[in-house]
């Protein structure tokens, strides 16, 4: 199945553009999302505009005028910000005609008795997009949603890159799931792959590897999009 897999550059151009980490641009203040556990604001980690002018840039399955939002808690009281139902991470999407013209800085947050600072993420631009099969067949994509199945399939169909930190952060395509395989905590969204991002991602000028947040130090956030919904369901899960 064809997947879009990111080229990373350090920062990001102002603007509407693919990115992870760093600021929201447009977000309205008062949809910045709290976590529902620890009561703070989350960290924004990424946006995705649904039409860019970026080369071979991936066409997302949200409306042409829609930017998808991305963010989860960084705070270390360790919510759980792998579950996509407790509400410690959050995946949607905004019209363009509601969103501002400039960065949106995040919420103001009371000084931390431990001395704990609210994070900002690595700002991380996508100079381009590499365009390949990411070697599921089609007739077997739904085993990769299926934890008896995907375990039963070969390795070089389940895990055709062996792991590669390359390869793991893409858009499209069928999930490439860690070594524990097709499963999440308590389990998969509903929805299919809209992208994953692994815990590091390599720079396209030198290679040097950068982590993008806490995935628990070796883990993959998968967002999946449910377009059974309407408007489509958003959700994510973080995978080890």
């Amino acid at each position: 199945m064809v997947a879009h897999y990111p080229q990373f550059v350090k920062g990001a151009s102002p603007g509407l553009v693919h990115k992870l980490g760093g600021l929201p641009w447009g977000l309205p203040a008062r949809l910045w999302p709290m976590c529902r556990e620890c009561g703070r604001p989350m960290s924004h980690l990424g946006q995705f505009p649904a039409n860019s002018l970026e080369s071979n840039a991936p066409v997302l399955p949200i409306s042409a005028d829609e930017v998808l939002f991305i963010f989860k808690c960084e705070w270390d009281s360790v919510c759980s910000f792998w579950d996509f139902a407790e509400g410690a991470n959050l995946a949607f999407s905004l019209p363009r005609m509601e969103l501002g013209d400039a960065l949106t800085q995040p919420p103001a947050v009371h000084e931390q008795e431990d001395g704990e600072e609210f994070k900002i993420l690595p700002e991380l631009g996508i100079a381009g997009w590499l365009v390949r099969d990411d070697g599921a067949p089609v007739e077997l994509e739904e085993a990769f949603y299926d934890y008896g199945r995907h375990n039963d399939l070969p390795g070089d169909i389940a895990y055709p890159n062996s792991w590669a930190c390359e390869w793991r952060t893409k858009v499209g395509g069928v999930p490439y799931w860690t070594a524990n395989g097709a499963q999440g905590s308590p389990s998969i969204p509903p929805g299919r792959l809209l992208l994953q991002i692994d815990n590091w991602v390599t720079m396209n000028d030198g290679g040097e590897a950068i982590e993008v947040a806490n995935f628990c130090s070796d883990g993959t956030a998968y967002v999946f999009v449910d377009s059974t919904q309407s408007p489509p369901a958003f959700s994510m899960i973080i995978n080890r």
